[in-house]
């Protein structure tokens, strides 16, 4: 029973299976296109190898060889007076006298055997695509899931929800359009996007370009579904004691949301802002059981979930981000602005940063009076005492604005990353919230470990052990930056959040005080104030995804066509973007991470497999027919001489040729594996 248990799984094998079979007959169909054009012009074809290198299994019918080699990234067809490894055969004028050698040929004769290979994956990669369709292809729709705080997407305004339909005149139809769309563009973007509202706007946008991609900042959008077993792959689909977990009855695995108490749902934006709207309700969600039919629903109450907290209030610090065309933009705030007092109530001593964002929240629709400190620029600071607001020691740079916030709930921006800051959505800010502790409440469990002017160096999240033999997880720490070791800038609002949704860690703080450094361990309590709840329920969904099928073959053969001539112009964008500089060579793919890649596809399904295989055999078209000495088309380019000049180039030009081609090619092989293997597989970065 023990060897029994060690024996992979089944599904693990028909997929390894799948690919092998997948990514051999895309090579192999290309090598066919030149073999069969090489016999129909008679040429004697010597060997056909799937692979290079080594030869593991052979066999000889006719007069060629057939050939498993042992590199298995390619392949190849050796004709009589062709080899790429040998040029003088090219200029061998005794072979060249042979009637079937490649080289006693017509110039257009070789033309065709040359781009046969070409031709033969644009066909079959056409196929591949039209077949994927008939199947059925899973695709995420380009809906904004969430925006990244403080880029473009963000700054311009999206919402979760919003559906992209256009880039620069180009229709989206996938997530994956949009994000190609956009990195391999130029200049700003005109996109339109259908909002939640069902009304078209067309937004200008400057994609960032400070990564190794141009980006819009926008994730995609989660479905209605709860992850199945396999999915799952025994991860929980509940944060620990959150109102999902404690949810009655339970949910299970895939479970679809259809109703949220007498509301129907039909997109996660609808869920999201309910959930938002009422975070210290009970909700009774209604969900569709696997196996249950359509009008089938069974009742779950799902408990709200109380904020954990450590006792701590932390400093705010200034504005980082403000959204074009939101109250705060309109009202004139700007970024650097230190928010000190809304409606007479000091940020810090009477408000917690932390909770500024549903202070303005619940204010909307009202004219809010907020004074922030300027440090420079903009309107002068005040200077009648009766616009001086009381209870404010210093009022040097104080600016009195009025704002009208919004109607969007709290928290519907959470800070995801170390670097992103706590938003106030209603008024359209982003600011930070510092490391300094401003003080601490007592009786809370930072209560005479911290105190006031504190300052956190790093934040543990400690992972418990685990039950029976199932490994603990590991520990998450999060390093903040200062003067001396510049990491990633962190803001306490990440922290924060990480506390929420990390709800069963034990948490260690370093912090420092007068130039000595102490670490204090905590365990985070749930916040005494029956008022604040989170804005979520724990629940873990699927990524939204349709199915793009079609029972019509002519159909499925157009779509294929169209699905080739746009994966055909992506990658040509994404050739002149590796040459312009505008896409880093650390995005390249090499042979492990394309058969990894094929791997994770092929457990999705046969489908998207076969769409895979079809985009393989369009790369595989136009890379082969790149103007590089050993590939199809550096041959093109010596024929085109041929046929202008007349003369065949000499054996000198050919050696010098086809080794510059050959170092460049396999310097490009060493990099891409030592990118799939050391950077991507063993996380090697280089860095500290």
């Amino acid at each position: 029973m023990e060897t029994l248990a060690a024996l992979p799984d089944l599904d693990f094998l028909i997929n390894i299976l799948r690919v092998a079979v997948g990514l051999g007959l895309v090579i192999f169909f290309h090598e066919l296109g030149h073999f069969a054009v090489a016999k129909w012009c008679d040429v004697m074809v010597e060997r056909f190898s799937i692979g290079f290198g080594p030869i593991i299994f052979s066999r000889t019918w006719g007069e060629t060889e057939y050939a498993f080699s042992a590199i298995p990234f390619g392949g190849y067809v050796k004709m009589l007076g062709q080899d790429d490894m040998d040029p003088g055969q090219m200029t061998d004028e005794e072979v060249s006298e042979d009637p079937r050698s490649y080289m006693a040929k017509k110039v257009w004769q070789r033309m065709a055997i040359i781009s046969a290979g070409v031709i033969m994956n644009i066909i079959t990669g056409m196929l591949f695509f039209a077949c994927s369709y008939m199947m059925g292809v899973d695709q995420a729709p380009p809906v904004v899931g969430n925006t990244a705080i403080g880029l473009p997407a963000w700054e311009s305004g999206l919402q979760t929800g919003d559906e992209v339909t256009s880039i620069n005149g180009k229709r989206i139809t996938s997530f994956t359009d949009l994000k190609l769309a956009v990195a391999l563009s130029n200049g700003p973007l005109e996109v339109i996007v259908k909002k939640t509202d069902g009304e078209d706007e067309m937004l200008e946008i400057m994609p960032d370009e400070s990564g190794d991609l141009r980006v819009l900042g926008i994730g995609l959008s989660q479905g209605l579904t709860i992850p199945d077993e396999k999915q799952l792959a025994g991860a929980s689909f509940t944060i620990p004691s959150s109102g999902a977990e404690r949810a009655e009855p339970p949910f299970e695995p895939s479970d679809i949301i259809r109703k949220i108490g007498d509301e129907e749902v039909t997109h996660y934006h609808q869920m999201k802002d309910i959930v938002a709207r009422r975070p210290g309700d009970a909700l009774d969600v209604y969900v569709q059981r696997k196996g249950d039919s359509a009008g089938e629903l069974t009742k779950i109450v799902v408990p709200p979930t109380r904020f954990l907290e450590l006792g701590l209030v932390m400093d705010i610090g200034g504005i980082k981000h403000i959204k074009s065309n939101s109250p705060a933009a309109a009202a004139g705030l700007k970024k650097g602005d230190k928010i000190v007092l809304v409606n007479e109530q000091q940020v810090g001593p009477e408000i917690d940063p932390l909770r500024l964002s549903e202070v303005f929240s619940s204010l909307a629709g009202e004219k809010v009076i907020v004074y922030v400190r300027r440090e420079s620029g903009g309107e002068p600071a005040l200077s009648d005492e009766s616009e001086m607001p009381e209870g404010l020691e210093n009022t040097e740079g104080l600016v009195r604005i009025e704002i009208t916030p919004d109607d969007i709930p709290a928290w519907t921006e959470r800070p995801t990353s170390p670097d992103v800051p706590m938003t106030a959505p209603s008024i359209g800010i982003a600011y930070e919230i510092t490391r300094t502790v401003l003080s601490v409440k007592a009786g809370s469990p930072a209560d005479g470990k911290i105190q006031a002017g504190d300052r956190v160096q790093a934040i543990e999240f400690k992972a418990t052990k685990a039950d029976g033999d199932t490994e603990a997880q590991e520990s998450e720490i999060i390093e903040f930056a200062d003067a001396e070791n510049k990491k990633r800038p962190t803001d306490w609002a990440y922290p924060f959040w990480a506390i929420q949704k990390l709800r069963d860690r034990e948490i260690k703080l370093t912090v420092s005080r007068a130039g000595e450094s102490k670490e204090v361990t905590l365990e985070p309590v749930e916040i005494p104030d029956n008022e604040w709840y989170l804005p979520i329920r724990g629940l873990v969904l699927t990524i939204d995804t349709y199915t793009l099928q079609t029972d019509d073959f002519g159909e499925a053969i157009s779509m294929g066509i169209n699905q080739t001539e746009n994966k055909g112009m992506e990658i040509f964008l994404t050739l002149r973007s590796l040459v312009r500089g505008d896409v880093s060579v650390k995005n390249l793919q090499g042979p492990v991470g394309i058969a990894n890649a094929a791997y994770q596809i092929a457990s999705t399904g046969l489908g998207e497999l076969l769409s895979f295989l079809g985009f393989l055999s369009v790369n595989l078209a136009i890379l082969n027919f790149l103007p590089i000495p050993i590939l199809d088309g550096g041959h093109m380019v010596f024929l085109i001489w041929e046929g202008i000049t007349g003369q065949k180039p000499g054996e000198k030009v050919l050696a010098a040729a086809t080794w510059v081609g050959a170092m460049f090619i396999l310097s490009l092989i060493a990099l891409v594996m030592y990118m799939d293997i050391f950077v991507r597989l063993l996380g090697w970065s280089g860095g500290e």
